[in-house]
């Protein structure tokens, strides 16, 4: 028993004694160098460790802490807490550092591809060349060794992170990612199918991997043998519980490194790819619901090269390859069905089904689209799947035949009227189908285009958004030109002709890329337009409807209204597009100054910068006149509005190099033939302007709300004059208008509410209520002269009132005087007095010549206006030019309670 204790001892001595002695024996600085030494003969990368330690028994193993690993001369691009490696006593003893179990705990990796290429871990470990090349033998310390060998057998990663970065996309954000990877099992390195298992998350959606892939020889070393096909079949997970997505992977490379012939088939079902949105946020820009089906695919093979920027000698990395895969990928079989699909813009597509069983077979496309209160079907079918990807391909010139059919999805009227929000999706539309067929590629693109439609609700187009047609039916051509590094090229329409019972015509335009910019050319011709049929969808809001102005402007209905809005904003702030129809050739000469603009700013763009309403694309769209030409050409047999009927129309607006003219070409409006132009130019600082009627004639109600008006008066205005401006700023240009201009209106309509004040102390003697009431005529002449706009020869007459006055208004703070005298008649009484009208902003303050405070002025020359004052004011607005003509003057009523109550205003019209 002694001898069997002492040996018992002594065996354990012994044992104790080989497994410190390389602590003591062995030199670890030394040992570290032979390390890194060894690491960086095999894969050109620098090895640096903390602490390390080295022990023999049971078996031999390697422990080391802080371990980073970092391209020479650059930032560590792993760094892990502590590294723990089993090796082989055999492989030692045949100069091979072989890794049965390599484990690496709290390790940060870093994947980046840098501009400079110096630094970037984008670059191969080993490039093929140096690869055979390094083969010398190893000098550590001014000594020479033998190479050794390292391999692995298994490798063990717990709590790492992994991130990435991409600078080399000129221009462009870096491409940046992070997942935290909890546990990767990667076992069998040296087998021909290791087998992989990996989980983790990226911010709060786990995902897991596993699944056998080929030898990893053959996938990290430039200069092994490509022999046979390289397999892989992986399952992922992404989330967890019931919605848990799933897919599998399946596939095989012919040259591993270089991923070249790849081919591999996707199946699976994804409930959302917003947690794939977390890892790569740049490659999916909709949102995408319910996703499932199979894809198979291939790559094209071709010659790597290396990134701008890079090592020109180096071979192509592995991480550099995979990122051109993407682009290399080819389908073969699609079956996929999208249930839902959100696109940035607002469209929603819904059950969409992509299906081709072959490269050869049609690809057939079907879906659900919706657009706010829009719903449509969606049928469509490209000639083949694989000229469908040819056809996209920069380098492809060859089209592809298309087919679309667009059919409404019919709602009722009834749901038109809903405010709710939830049901804002049903538009009016019964009986709409739509057609496309014809060609499509990067080269261009030809389509015929058909529909009809039963009713029809128009998206949301400016002032034609929720316009309802009737009875539509439209056909034409679309031509798209080459699409280029800008993108969507321009369209033209050609032939397009469409009819409804609301608009009739034809039309050939170029739409410009983006739609919306400067650059529309082409034909429009209506053979019809009816806007008294015109009906708009409730839930939208006609633009300007209901409009308050802040600054009465050049509108008498304004000057004449007592009701007080809100306080005033300065007018440089509060003027509308619609009230700067002047320009260069009328405008007359003047002194004042103006501001030029910074050197290599447009003027038309610079001075509508800051238009409320209008400041963003109004201002972009004049801006882009310097550069883009605007042509069109419209002709309309008959265009009727609200007041006024059309014949033969004829306007031109051209734009060019800064310079925009609409002229009327041709045109009447009952006898009565149309001339005139509105001009702007903005070649060159100050911007000018100019308008010449000779005469026009519009509607009343678009005058108003252009001038940020209040709608007061209704009917048909001529505009008989020139006005002329120019200035670098809003202000300047209302300030230096000069000019004369005649505006009158007869046979139209009044609102009630004006019509108190204008009668003075006699008002309480009509009874005006509430709407409007024929009126016989609204005229005057409005001279601009220095920063003063003058009324005179203003003559109103409505029923037994009339009112004559003249005035004058400051342009720059907008407060003006009118001299009035009204003048009622009731069953052959007359009552008149005198009235003086000062305001400022939307004050007003209406008071009697010589009482109240109010100072007696010159007396108003009423002998001028005649018996007849609207007659002579019309004539004075006129100035000798052909006009609409004047209804006769009604005469007196007769006795009785009905004529008493039809002077007092409470009967007729």
């Amino acid at each position: 028993m002694k001898k069997l204790a002492a040996s018992l001892i002594g065996l354990v001595v012994v044992l104790t004694g080989i497994s410190l002695a390389p602590q003591f024996l062995i030199d670890q600085n030394h040992l570290r160098e032979r390390v890194t030494a060894v690491f960086q003969a095999q894969t050109g990368l620098e090895l640096k460790m903390g602490e390390t330690s080295f022990q023999l028994l049971p078996w031999p193993s390697f422990q080391a802490t802080n371990v980073m690993l970092t391209r020479p001369g650059c930032s560590p691009f792993v760094v892990a807490r502590s590294v723990h490696a089993d090796m082989s006593l055999f492989a030692l003893l045949n100069r091979e550092v072989s890794f049965q179990d390599f484990t690496v705990d709290g390790a940060g990796v870093i994947v980046h591809r840098a501009r400079e290429g110096q630094c970037s871990t984008w670059l191969p470990v080993l490039t093929q060349s140096q690869g055979e090349a390094a083969s010398p033998p190893i000098a550590v310390a001014g000594r020479v060794h033998p190479r050794w060998k390292v391999s692995f057998g298994a490798l063990h990663l717990k709590n790492a992170t992994l991130s990435w970065q991409d600078d080399v996309p000129a221009g462009e954000v870096p491409f940046t990612g992070r997942i935290q990877i909890t546990r990767l099992e990667l076992d069998g390195m040296r087998s021909a199918s290791p087998w992989v298992d990996m989980s983790g998350q990226s911010e709060h959606t786990v995902f897991t991997a596993r699944g056998r892939i080929g030898p990893l020889a053959r996938l990290l070393s430039a200069k092994a043998e490509q022999k046979g096909p390289w397999p892989f079949s992986l399952g992922m997970t992404l989330g967890s519980g019931p919605q848990q997505d799933h897919a599998t992977l399946d596939g095989a490379m012919s040259d591993a490194h270089r991923l070249q012939g790849l081919a591999f088939t996707l199946e699976g079902h994804w409930a959302s790819l917003k947690g794939l949105h977390r890892f790569f946020p740049q490659f999916l820009p909709v949102e995408i619901e319910q996703l499932d089906g199979t894809l198979r695919l291939h790559a094209v093979d071709v010659p790597h090269k290396v990134d701008a920027g890079l090592d020109k000698g180096a071979d192509v990395a592995l991480t550099d390859a995979l990122l051109h895969v993407p682009e290399r990928l080819r389908p073969d079989v699609i079956h996929l069905h999208l249930g839902h699909v959100l696109a940035p813009t607002g469209l929603q597509l819904r059950d969409v089904q992509l299906d081709a069983d072959n490269g050869q077979a049609p690809l057939i496309v079907q879906s659900k689209a919706i657009w706010g209160r829009y719903a449509w079907r969606l049928n469509g079918e490209v000639q083949s799947l694989q000229q469908a990807v040819a056809a996209g391909l920069p380098d492809e010139s060859a089209p592809v035949m298309v087919k679309m059919e667009v059919q409404g999805q019919d709602k009722t009227l009834a749901s038109l009227f809903n405010q709710n929000e939830a049901e804002k999706s049903d538009a009016a539309q019964e009986h709409v189908s739509f057609a496309l067929q014809g060609q499509m590629g990067r080269k261009g693109s030809m389509l015929d285009v058909s529909g009809q439609a039963g009713l029809l609700q128009l998206p949301d187009w400016g002032v034609f958004s929720g316009l309802l047609l009737h009875d539509m039916h439209l056909k034409g051509q679309l031509a798209l030109g080459a699409i280029g590094e800008a993108g969507l090229p321009a369209v033209t329409a050609r032939d397009v002709v469409l009819e409804s019972q609301e608009i009739g015509g034809t039309a050939t335009m170029t739409l410009p890329a983006p739609l919306g910019a400067a650059g529309l050319t082409g034909q429009i011709h209506l053979t019809h337009l009816d806007g008294t049929r015109f009906h708009y969808a409730p839930v939208m809001e006609f633009a300007g409807s209901a409009a308050e102005p802040s600054v009465p402007t050049l509108s008498l209905g304004a000057a004449l209204k007592t009701v007080e809005p809100p306080a005033a904003a300065p007018s440089t702030e509060s003027r509308s597009a619609g009230d700067r129809y002047v320009g260069a050739q009328y405008a007359g000469s003047h002194d004042r100054e103006v501001e030029a603009n910074p050197p290599g700013d447009n003027a038309l763009g610079a001075a509508f910068t800051n238009v409320p309403g209008h400041d963003g694309p109004l201002a972009r769209w004049l801006g882009a006149m310097a550069v883009q030409p605007v042509d069109v050409d419209f002709t309309a047999d008959h265009l009727q509005t609200e007041a006024i009927e059309y014949q033969g129309l004829h306007l031109h607006l051209l734009g060019r190099e800064g310079h925009v003219v609409l002229s009327v070409l041709g045109g009447a409006v009952q006898t009565v033939p149309l001339s005139g132009e509105i001009v702007l130019d903005g070649s060159a600082a100050p911007l000018r302007m100019g308008m010449k009627a000779d005469p026009l004639i519009l509607p009343a109600r678009w005058v108003q709300l252009a001038l940020n008006q209040p709608v007061t008066v209704e009917g048909p205005i001529q505009l008989v004059g020139a006005l002329g401006t120019e200035g670098a700023h809003p202000s300047d240009l209302l300030q230096a208008i000069e000019g004369q201009m005649g505006l009158s209106v007869v046979d139209g309509r009044i609102y009630r509410e004006v019509l108190a004040p204008l009668a003075g102390p006699a008002a309480r003697l009509l009874k005006l209520g509430d709407g409007t009431m024929g009126l016989r005529c609204a005229a005057g002449v409005v001279q601009f002269d220095h920063g003063q706009a003058h009324f005179g020869d203003m003559a109103l007459e409505v029923k037994h009132l009339s009112v004559l006055g003249q005035g004058s208004m400051a342009l720059a703070d907008q407060s003006y005087t009118l001299q009035l005298m009204p003048h009622v008649s009731v069953i052959g009484a007359d009552f008149s007095t005198p009235l003086l009208l000062e305001g400022k902003g939307g004050s007003v303050h209406i008071g009697t010549a010589g009482k109240d405070g109010v100072p007696a002025l010159p007396p108003l020359d009423t002998a001028k206006f005649g018996d007849d004052a609207c007659a002579y004011a019309v004539q004075q607005a006129r100035a000798g030019r052909q006009g609409l003509p004047l209804p006769e003057r009604e005469q007196d009523h007769g006795g009785g309670a009905g004529g008493i109550l039809r002077a007092l205003g409470l009967g007729g019209h």
